[in-house]
């Protein structure tokens, strides 16, 4: 087997313990064994277990991104619904991966300011595909405060989005963020026979509804 095919093969045992146990329960030995090589053969390849776990989490990240920014079409709702529907998609099609990606806060600084950057980074497309599509929010700072402006702690109370989007507008889109993985989250969780009754297009479409719902607040 060549180190490409090697490495491969070990990302994939990780994966899959990494997304069923939190990162403290699971060992080099536990990655090796599942993988069929030996522990140093990991060390040799990744450095250590720190290493492969966010190296997982990486690949997982630059995945979904990758399939979203090939999406078609103008900013627009539909383009948002696409995206949802991709989301959903990939978590059906690589659960492992996934959840990794989502439990990647857990237990070590590194992975949750990696999986927070990710989670970021798409809030920050939303609202740019917001101010392209010519939603203008009536919370806006003129000024264009962002994030960063309110210090360490982030966005708070009369603080503004990415590109002078408001508080309310930034809020409206993080919270679609977590309110998409908290429905894919129990999707994969359900017995099978409900979870193929339900598609990726039907959390996209719930997932628009209620974005669609909080934006006529932010954006009257």
């Amino acid at each position: 087997m060549v180190p490409d095919e090697r490495r491969a093969l070990i990302l994939r045992a990780a994966r899959d313990l990494f997304s069923q146990w939190p990162y403290a329960e699971v060992s080099v030995a536990d990655i090796a064994q599942a993988a069929g090589v030996s522990p140093p053969l990991i060390v040799f390849h990744y450095g250590s277990k720190r290493s492969l776990y966010l190296a997982l989490l990486q690949a997982a990240a630059d995945a979904i991104r990758a399939g979203l920014n090939e999406l078609p079409g103008p900013p627009s709702l539909d383009r948002l619904r696409a995206g949802v529907r991709f989301y959903a998609g990939y978590a059906r099609d690589h659960r492992a991966g996934f959840l990794s990606l989502l439990r990647g806060g857990q237990g070590m600084a590194e992975a949750a300011a990696l999986v927070e950057a990710f989670r970021d980074e798409l809030a920050g497309q939303i609202l740019a595909d917001l101010s392209t599509a010519g939603q203008t929010p009536a919370d806006a700072d003129p000024a264009g405060q962002t994030p960063a402006d309110a210090g360490p702690g982030g966005p708070h109370p009369g603080s503004a989005g990415p590109g002078g989007t408001g508080p309310l507008t930034f809020l409206a889109v993080r919270g679609h963020l977590g309110y998409v993985d908290a429905m894919v989250v129990h999707w994969l969780a359900l017995p099978r026979d409900d979870r193929n009754r339900i598609t990726p297009a039907m959390i996209a479409d719930v997932a628009a509804g209620a974005f669609t719902g909080a934006l006529t607040v932010a954006i009257p």
